[in-house]
């Protein structure tokens, strides 16, 4: 099980569970009970890997049945840009009330700093819906719920340090396992405005150009200007976008980010958002690119800049 674990980067909570509910694994078993498992269930966890990465959840990727898995895992081709973007699962009100009590332990693990509580509640998220029911019933609810928290005296930094590694190592495994291995457009440049610690959003962003089979260069937190159009220098992106949480790093670091971007939108589309976006901003709007400031539909805005830059790339290759 731990050689298996490492390769799919599945937890095995996840496997046992898959195991038991779904009977999508067939491991045998050795002298000492250990599960062995056969290549036919490394074939499986793969062809379940790419459906999670395209917004599937497992009890769809289930109802499929092990023998299709196996059949598909044979012949499974790259997603095109040109198709459309997969589309995210509503939650049922059963759901949507499991997913509210896994919320609510997660904030609790976290305020008792407790890891091993808060991934094991993520390991049931993750193995009974789609990673974009997580991540925007669970982890981005609970992120900001802590975060009011904290705000009110209630929460130490220790324990949103704590929360919030655990959520960027998640979203970091997201994003590894949705980029596509093989795709010849422009990668996307995403990273955090000088200053700015909180990855959250931009990880969320990242990992939807991926599960769209856009490649991202991801560079982080507190990234500078200079640095940012050296980085563009060099790769030449499809789109940059850039995240902000607080206003006074914006504020701080808008000239030299209008500066900036004057000379990068020449070339690429770019996207500045978070909740330390302003509503509008007459320089900025000049230079071309688009502010997505917290008072819009975060899901609706992810989805438009998707469907933007995917066209822009299909127009690129068509050239």
């Amino acid at each position: 099980m731990r050689t298996i674990a490492r390769i799919t980067d599945f937890s095995p909570a996840l496997l046992r569970a898959w195991e038991r509910r779904h009977g999508l694994l067939h491991p045998l078993r050795g002298p000492g009970g250990h599960r062995l498992y056969t290549e036919d269930d490394l074939r499986v966890l793969q062809r379940v890997k790419e459906l999670i990465r395209t917004g599937r959840s497992i009890g769809e990727i289930a109802g499929v049945g092990r023998d299709t898995l196996l059949r598909q895992s044979l012949q499974s081709p790259e997603a095109d840009p040109s198709e459309p973007p997969p589309t995210i699962e509503a939650a049922t009100p059963e759901v949507r009330t499991q997913l509210e009590e896994q919320r609510a332990r997660i904030v609790q693990a976290a305020l008792k700093m407790d890891s091993g509580a808060l991934n094991r509640v993520l390991d049931e998220s993750f193995a009974r819906v789609s990673p974009d029911l997580v991540i925007f019933e669970v982890i981005e609810p609970a992120a900001r719920e802590i975060g009011n928290l904290w705000v009110a005296g209630r929460c130490s930094v220790a324990s949103e340090h704590l929360a919030t590694g655990v959520f960027v190592h998640r979203l970091r495994k997201l994003v590894e396992s949705a980029e596509p291995s093989r795709s010849d457009t422009r990668p996307t440049i995403v990273a955090c405005f000088p200053d700015e610690y909180h990855q959250l959003g931009a990880l969320v962003l990242a990992y939807q150009l991926c599960r769209n089979s856009l490649r991202v260069s991801f560079l982080g937190a507190a990234l500078p200007f200079e640095d940012l159009e050296g980085a563009c220098q060099v790769v030449q992106p499809a789109a940059v976008l850039l995240s902000v949480t607080r206003q006074a790093v914006f504020q701080v670091h808008r000239r030299s980010m209008l500066d900036s971007l004057a000379r990068v939108a020449r070339e690429t589309l770019v996207y500045v958002g978070g909740q330390g976006a302003p509503s509008e901003d007459p320089l900025m709007a000049r230079t071309g690119a688009r502010l997505v400031g917290p008072q819009e539909d975060q899901q609706e805005a992810q989805r438009a800049i998707v469907t933007e830059i995917r066209n822009s790339a299909r127009l690129k290759r068509q050239e």
